[in-house]
């Protein structure tokens, strides 16, 4: 049933979980002018999902009035943030919206979601054809296994110390190659690390060891973060189970293995940003 609210029309239109279950979901409609334009859907997040589609729907209906209070508040120029409310006591928490390209059409449809879990890389591949607005998220995040919030977490936090592994790496060994050239110019990093940044991670910690720039002990945190890396974003089907799905890693299944490599990986970093230092230092 559509809902007008404050100059929008609220569509609860939740959506139907694998495990029967369903996640409230409202699309946003707002009128100016005669002209409607449809929004990105409001999401909430998988912790929030309810038994029944009509509990559902409620939870949908009250987390877009909320959102749509929040931008009222802030006046027409800022877009809210999301925004929690309660329903039984129970808080529904909004994911963010998704942004789109300007000049894009986003129009949600109706459908409910598929209700077995092995139709997931299917529904992925059509998500991926669709336009950037239409994606749904969660259902490319069920397609290679991540289920939860937690698991979604712990492959960003993986990836974002890759991320600052990488570059860090690249710089120190940039730095002391430039710094040992024989020549009496002033080392010429930037040429240096432009020179350097396209081999592989691997070669570039195996230099850097050589050198004498990164401790054994560091280079080998770095390598395992990078192996783990490597596993969850390349293709590397397993006997006997889908190849898409990333839980066969122990670290993204697992609190505790996630957090012993992450940690590894962070005492890395500390390490790579001293020698930094020091040599800024030196310099």
């Amino acid at each position: 049933m559509d809902i007008p609210y404050q100059g929008y029309t609220i569509i609860p239109n939740s959506e139907r979980q694998p495990d029967g279950r369903w996640l409230p979901v409202a699309e946003l409609e707002v009128s100016y002018r005669g002209v409607v334009t449809s929004k990105p859907p409001l999401r909430a997040t998988p912790r929030e999902i309810r038994a029944t589609r009509a509990d559902a729907d409620a939870a949908a209906v009250k987390m877009a009035k909320a959102w749509i209070d929040g931008g009222e508040r802030e006046g027409p120029t800022t877009r809210a943030s999301t925004p929690t409310t309660n329903d039984k006591d129970r808080s529904i928490t909004a994911d963010p919206l998704p942004k789109v390209p300007i000049g894009s059409e986003v129009v949600s449809p109706r459908s409910p979601q598929k209700t077995r879990a092995q139709d997931a890389p299917a529904d992925a591949a059509t998500g991926v054809r669709a336009s950037f607005g239409k994606l749904d998220w969660a259902g490319l995040y069920q397609a290679v296994g991540l289920d939860s919030d937690e698991q979604v977490d712990r492959l960003t936090r993986v990836l974002v110390v890759h991320f600052l592994l990488d570059r860090l790496v690249a710089v120190v060994l940039a730095t002391k190659l430039a710094s040992s050239s024989e020549r009496n110019e002033a080392p010429d990093i930037e040429n240096t690390l432009s020179d350097i940044a396209p081999l592989p991670i691997a070669t570039r910690v195996d230099l850097a060891s050589i050198l004498g720039v990164v401790a054994p002990d560091v280079a080998e945190s770095i390598v395992e973060v990078n192996r783990l890396r490597n596993r969850l974003v390349h293709f590397k089907p397993t006997r006997g189970k889908p190849g898409w799905d990333v839980r066969d890693a122990d670290e993204i299944a697992s609190q505790d293995a996630c957090d012993k490599c992450l940690r590894k990986g962070i005492e890395a970093v500390q390490e790579l940003m001293s020698a930094l230092r020091v040599k800024a230092k030196e310099t």
